[in-house]
């Protein structure tokens, strides 16, 4: 894959994970809560998610799921479920306690690892939309390297873009005027995931 062939689309990616969504609300959460770290590797975990979905739909696979209701709609259910039990966990939240211990920080970490990669895993709106984007640069005779170069690029952008996200809001003057106000964004996080559980549901 030539240079003016890959810039269009780590374009095209990036503009992708920069648009707002549920993504975003779960990693700034997970780093208003429990730190940089934690906010990182949900980021990480995330993009992980995003190369799985991309690699499946430039090899065709994903294709398959696209054209067969039943299992797309499972998927749909499980994101909105997925998007549910995290925007009730969100408004149920007690305050922020920023003196976590080792032990606490490590299952931080892990819960916001599973949380950014059954986040993207669960998203049938990024198949669709890789469905669309990877229609204008697969050739039918791609090879297995330039299908990696694709679904590597997707994944690493993404989780480039939300490691900026979490680095950035985890600088102390900002996180500590984030962290003063963290009941009422978990409020505001939890009912946009809820908002959005809603309409996964009714989505077609």
């Amino acid at each position: 894959m030539s240079w003016s062939q890959w810039l269009p689309l780590a374009l095209v990616c990036l503009l992708g994970a920069m648009s707002p969504g549920p993504s975003l609300a779960v990693v700034v959460r997970h780093t208003v809560v429990a730190g940089t770290q934690a906010g990182v590797v949900c980021a990480v975990t995330h993009g992980f998610g995003i190369f799985c979905w991309a690699l499946l739909m430039v090899s065709g696979l994903g294709a398959i799921l696209l054209t067969q209701p039943v299992w797309f709609d499972t998927v749909r259910y499980l994101g909105a479920a997925l998007l549910f039990y995290l925007g009730c966990r969100a408004l149920l939240s007690g305050p922020v306690d920023v003196s976590l211990t080792e032990a606490d920080s490590h299952m931080s970490g892990r819960r916001a690892g599973w949380a950014g990669f059954l986040l993207a895993l669960s998203n049938p709106k990024v198949a669709v939309f890789f469905a669309a984007l990877f229609s204008q640069f697969i050739r039918p005779e791609a090879t297995l390297a330039e299908q990696l170069i694709i679904a590597t690029t997707a994944g690493a952008i993404d989780t480039a873009w939300y490691i900026v996200v979490a680095v950035t809001l985890s600088h102390k003057l900002i996180l500590e005027r984030v962290r003063a106000r963290a009941a009422l964004l978990n409020r505001c996080f939890g009912a946009i995931l809820i908002a959005l559980s809603l309409a996964v549901l009714v989505s077609r």
